[in-house]
């Protein structure tokens, strides 16, 4: 009796591995396909960088176009900074993004929306790996 037993033990196993495999697989394209079609989606605030003293973060709004939405957040440019200089200081000369992420297949990226005048935001948001 042991024997029959172990013997139908492993085509069990064999055929949960292939279900569980099928299961994480079916759920990868399903986050796949949910984050292409949410245009709505956007980093959360604790992805923007952290601001300089004595320059301040100030508020973070959501911000929606025709090409998705993101978070701006308003910086409070002080003396010695100039929005130029605390964009060089937090590595903004450009728009940079960080790793791909394999479960959605996007990136985040921060830039700089605005830095003329007194005023000074940076963006956060998703994208894709097929638009850059």
């Amino acid at each position: 009796m042991a024997k029959q037993f172990h013997s139908h033990a492993r085509p069990r196993a064999g055929c949960i591995s292939v279900l569980l495999v099928g299961v994480v697989f079916i759920a990868w394209l399903c986050s796949i396909l949910w984050t292409a079609i949410d245009e709505g989606g956007v980093p959360s605030d604790a992805g923007f960088p952290a601001v300089p003293a004595p320059s301040k973060a100030g508020v973070i709004s959501l911000e929606c176009g025709s090409g998705g939405c993101s978070r701006e957040m308003v910086v409070d440019v002080q003396p010695p900074h100039t929005a130029q200089s605390l964009g060089a200081e937090m590595g903004l000369t450009s728009e940079r993004c960080g790793p791909l992420n394999l479960w959605t297949l996007r990136k985040t990226c921060t830039g700089i929306a605005n830095a003329g005048g007194k005023e000074f935001r940076i963006y956060l948001q998703y994208s894709s790996p097929l638009s850059k």
